[in-house]
């Protein structure tokens, strides 16, 4: 057997593994690889996010402006726990936590999406969950009860690179749920100029069981949760197919380096 038709056979088992829940797929699994799912081998998920090199987000002092009215109003309201106040916590941070009108309890929630930061769909749907459960794991919060999924499929998709990226995406999502103990049991999916992914997270749980992330003093621990560096190999792992950005780093750091640190990155 050559080879080229070793590697196909790879990548095509891969492929499977991948379509099929196999709950050893991911350490079984090569990169994506788009010959492998019939795709054109220049397909690039990275290009269906038009606003890539801007920042998608509303700048914040006009953010500021817009939710100026809502704060007002919501800084105003608070519950009782054991005879002390517990504030409505929401504008301003990725969480919000909100009183329930069951005593002692609480409603934490966050909500987050992006555009595609790497090509892989599955990967990218791991990265897209991790993203959102992290805005609760950043409030202390370490269990999470339900998760939506937000799906954006872009317009600029065909049917056939739809039918294969948005599933993979989707297993990548609920594959990373169920590893943080969690399971993903609705959300929203629509046609959009850009593909985006994302979701809800939500807990509930008592004011001990929630830290309001806003009182860091000198001295203090502060507790990495992946190495640094992950968005610098991330981005020069795409600059590989753009010569203009690639010619800026290609003497300090070879094409070699950068798809090993890319595949660390997978691993970790």
């Amino acid at each position: 057997m050559s080879y080229q038709s070793s590697v196909a056979q790879d990548s095509l088992a891969a492929a499977q593994l991948e379509m099929t829940g196999n709950p050893n797929a991911l350490a079984l699994r090569r990169p994506f690889d788009p010959v492998a799912h019939d795709l054109e081998a220049s397909f690039r998920l990275t290009r269906f996010a038009d606003l890539k090199g801007r920042s998608c987000k509303v700048p914040q002092d006009v953010l500021g402006k817009l939710v100026e009215s809502l704060q007002q109003d919501y800084s105003q309201q608070e519950d009782q726990f054991m005879h002390v106040a517990i504030p409505r916590i929401g504008i301003g941070l990725d969480c919000s936590v909100t009183p329930l009108r069951h005593g002692g309890l609480c409603l934490v929630q966050t909500t987050d999406f992006f555009y595609p930061l790497v090509d892989d769909p599955y990967m990218m749907g791991k990265i897209a969950c991790a993203n959102v459960l992290s805005d609760l794991y950043a409030m202390g919060v370490t269990e999470c009860d339900n998760m939506l999924m937000l799906l954006g499929v872009s317009t600029k998709m065909t049917e056939k690179e739809r039918d294969v990226v948005i599933p993979l995406i989707m297993r990548g999502f609920k594959d990373s749920a169920l590893e943080a103990g969690t399971s993903v049991t609705g959300g929203q999916t629509v046609i959009n100029p850009w593909c985006a992914i994302g979701g809800v997270a939500t807990t509930i749980c008592q004011p001990n069981e929630y830290i309001v992330p806003d009182n860091a003093v000198m001295g203090d621990v502060l507790v990495l949760t992946k190495p640094l560096g992950t968005q610098v190999a991330v981005n020069a792992h795409q600059w590989l197919d753009q010569p203009e950005r690639w010619n800026r780093i290609k003497l300090v750091v070879s094409e070699e380096d950068v798809r090993r640190r890319i595949t660390e990155q997978w691993i970790l």
